[in-house]
């Protein structure tokens, strides 16, 4: 027995010296697996860079927006005062060969305004032989018909929004100046945009990407290496047009009225372009 287990254990050593007579070749093949791909991935970690390009344009569309409000007890004679004064507008917008897929005046709204007594009754006693009225807030109480309970009809607010696009600002001038005669209750401010906004944006793209291929350039070539291929190529969120507004000119005309003035927007566009890099 004695004889058997010392066979035993000399066979487990001799196991375990060849195992670790192999342990170096065997990290040695695992280096030479790993040195290639690490390598490789080095190589291909290149260069990341951002780019901006921008254009500038000139605003070629401009609108505006109108409210017509009125208020009073009957709804449909509100309607007739808005009515009315809805087509002086549109009927000014059209003396200026405005189109009438450029006017809007379809947005209606209808409320009933809460108002509050201008007098505060808590209690009425009166000592009268004869039947006598008492006027509440423009309303008649009678004492023997109504027994003092009050009823008085809502006031309506009836309000109308037209929307007017021009394509040139001398007409927005010109309608300025009709519309203030027709009293309407609100003018926005004018609103300005580009025609065309997405072929000007295309072209802001290109400067941006350009833009970051020059960056590129000038960094590799600091840094003794030459600029490869593009492995990356991504378009960045970016505000590319802000329409900017002008203050509507509350004055009626004048041999020397101001002429409106637009000024310039600018279009921009920003993208993140990574590229490879050669010796």
């Amino acid at each position: 027995m004695q004889v058997l287990s010392f066979i035993h254990s000399w066979i487990q050593i001799k196991s375990a010296f060849v195992a670790l007579k192999r342990l170096p070749s065997y990290f040695a093949f695992v280096v030479c697996i790993l040195l290639p791909s690490q390598s490789y991935a080095f190589e291909q970690a290149g260069i990341e860079v951002s780019g901006q390009g921008s254009v500038v344009v000139i605003p070629d569309q401009f609108s505006i927006t109108l409210t017509i409000t009125e208020r009073g007890r009957l709804p449909s004679k509100l309607k007739a005062l808005v009515d009315k004064k809805s087509n002086l507008v549109v009927n000014a917008a059209k003396n200026l060969a405005v189109k009438e897929t450029n006017i809007s005046s379809a947005r209606v709204n209808l409320r009933i305004v809460v108002e509050k007594p201008s007098i505060q009754v808590q209690g009425i006693e009166l000592h009268r032989a004869r039947q006598a009225n008492v006027y509440i807030d423009g309303q008649t109480v009678n004492q023997q018909t109504n027994k003092g309970n009050l009823h008085k009809q809502p006031l309506f607010e009836l309000s109308r929004q037209i929307t007017v696009k021009f394509n040139e600002l001398a007409d927005y001038d010109s309608f300025l100046t009709q519309i203030i005669k027709i009293k309407v209750s609100h003018i926005s401010s004018l609103s300005m945009t580009v025609a065309g906004q997405d072929e000007f944006y295309q072209q802001a793209l290109l400067k941006a990407i350009s833009h970051a291929q020059q960056k590129a350039q000038r960094m590799v070539k600091q840094a003794g290496r030459s600029l490869g291929q593009i492995l990356l190529l991504k378009e960045l969120a970016s505000n590319h047009y802000r329409p900017m507004y002008a203050e509507a000119m509350m004055s009626d005309a004048s041999p020397r009225a101001h002429t409106s003035l637009i000024g310039s927007q600018t279009i921009t566009a920003r993208v993140l372009v990574k590229f490879s890099l050669e010796d």
